[in-house]
């Protein structure tokens, strides 16, 4: 797999120079990681950035009962982790592959050099985690106020925005999800989320050929987005 062609499509570099990018690819290391494997978590901090090539990463918190929220799911050209002085998770954050994905892993003394000779980056970091963290309080506020129904269409028409392609009013969701990954999302169980989406095909709300698809003018009219 090229490495370099691929650090091109990590959102943070897509404006920097060819140079700039050889650079990174010097600095940094692609290694791939199969699904399931935990990349970091409270028991196994790690004080790095994490780009992600290809792939689907979730976002996740544990409560005292054992109990996970996804915080977000992360796909190609993302970034995550944290150094000492900056921060896209915390250190009660779970960050684990959905899919079989490759990263690039830049350290701390690495990134910290790269930022000093490019803080346009610096800035364009700033840009995505104000945006990761309005998309969080905004599925926070929804969890937090909506029935199992709503929050269900709400992180649909989300995710869809973040991975799909629009014909007419459907919307496409491309990404591999279960219904137990969806029930994480929402704090729901996997049984009443299974219920739910059994409800939204009936109704016309999802549906899928390929690809889950979710009717986007529908929902947000419901959700009253539109």
């Amino acid at each position: 797999m090229d490495k370099l062609a691929l650090l091109s499509q990590i959102s943070l570099f897509e404006e920097l120079s060819q140079d700039e990018l050889m650079s990174i690819d010097q600095m940094s290391e692609m290694s791939p990681v199969k699904k399931g494997t935990v990349i970091v978590s409270p028991d196994n901090p790690i004080d790095a950035l994490f780009l992600l090539k290809k792939g689907q990463v979730r976002l996740y918190r544990m409560n005292d009962e054992g109990k996970q929220f996804t915080l977000d799911i992360l796909v190609d050209g993302n970034i995550f982790g944290e150094t000492s002085t900056i921060s896209l998770t915390d250190d009660q954050t779970y960050a684990e592959a959905m899919t079989d994905t490759y990263i690039c892993t830049l350290s701390h003394n690495d990134y910290e050099q790269f930022i000093k000779q490019n803080p346009h980056v610096a800035l364009k970091l700033i840009d995505i985690l104000s945006s990761r963290l309005k998309d969080f309080y905004s599925l926070s506020e929804k969890i937090a106020l909506s029935g199992v129904k709503q929050r269900l269409l709400y992180l649909l028409l989300m995710l869809s925005q973040k991975t799909g392609r629009r014909k007419q009013n459907w919307q496409t969701i491309e990404m591999k999800l279960t219904h137990q990954d969806l029930a994480n999302m929402i704090g729901a169980t996997r049984e009443t989320t299974s219920a739910v989406m059994s409800q939204l095909k009936k109704e016309g709300y999802i549906r899928k050929v390929r690809f889950l698809a979710i009717d986007a003018d529908k929902t947000q009219e419901f959700l009253n987005l539109s």
